[in-house]
């Protein structure tokens, strides 16, 4: 009896939690229409991208390798091993302090693959701050270990006392801090003297293991109206994993 009535109090609780505050918005919801460019990526990288749960010293057996294209002399990655899907990415723009997005949420919708985003189309006001989420994975087992690598394309500058800017060619793993904030109210982003520009141009690599395939995506941040925030292209060839 004690038993039956343990699991009804657990059942309960489970299905008594709040889903996450930004889920409850409203949105102004749109698709991008931004066609999938490629984004060179390091040998080293794309193996962390392609098998997110297996550790790292493990990958380096992986057939993968890098291909030159004669046309665009950018480097892409083959992989020869590991089937990949492309899947579709959702961004939340969420905004903090009234106005800046000018009144409204926005849900940017990509297709399988990702796209680019442009901060010009949505932040309005240089003040205040925004929150950002991303949704990526939706169907895919809870359990299953995502991973959400950061490659920047941002400057580092000084504002004030701050350093803003991560630095050219320079990725990251992000993962916990982007799992975090799905879970509560976004990553939130300070927007005056464009620090929100430094703290986000770049792309984002999404993956997760569905069964025996890996799902991936990408989303490309950047602002088309500060161009000198950025780095020179795409972050071509970046080599320099930060700690």
């Amino acid at each position: 009896m004690k038993a039956a009535w343990a699991f009804v109090f657990v059942t309960a609780l489970v299905g008594c939690q709040k889903e996450p505050p930004w889920k409850s918005r409203p949105y102004v919801e749109r698709t991008s229409s931004s066609g999938v460019g490629a984004v060179p990526l390091p040998e080293s990288l794309w193996q962390r991208l392609v098998d997110p749960e297996r550790p790292l010293k493990d990958l380096l057996g992986n057939a993968t390798k890098v291909a030159e294209q004669k046309e665009s002399k950018e480097s892409a990655v083959v992989k020869s091993s590991v089937e990949t899907d492309l899947k579709p990415v959702a961004v939340y723009l969420i905004e903090q302090t009234h106005g800046v997005l000018g009144g409204r949420n926005h849900k940017i919708q990509f297709g399988p693959g990702g796209g680019d985003l442009d901060l010009r189309d949505f932040v309005l006001e240089n003040r205040g701050a925004m929150r950002v989420v991303f949704e990526f994975g939706e169907g895919v087992d809870p359990k299953s270990k995502r991973r959400v690598w950061y490659i920047s394309n941002a400057r580092k500058r000084r504002v004030g006392s701050d350093s803003v800017g991560a630095g050219c060619q320079t990725y990251m793993d992000i993962s916990s801090v982007v799992e975090k904030s799905i879970k509560g109210e976004g990553l939130l982003f300070a927007i005056g003297d464009d620090r929100h520009v430094s703290a986000l141009a770049g792309t984002y690599l999404f993956s997760v293991k569905n069964g025996t395939r890996v799902e991936v995506s990408r989303v490309t941040i950047y602002d088309s109206s500060k161009r000198a925030l950025l780095c020179q292209g795409l972050a071509a060839n970046p080599d320099k994993q930060s700690e």
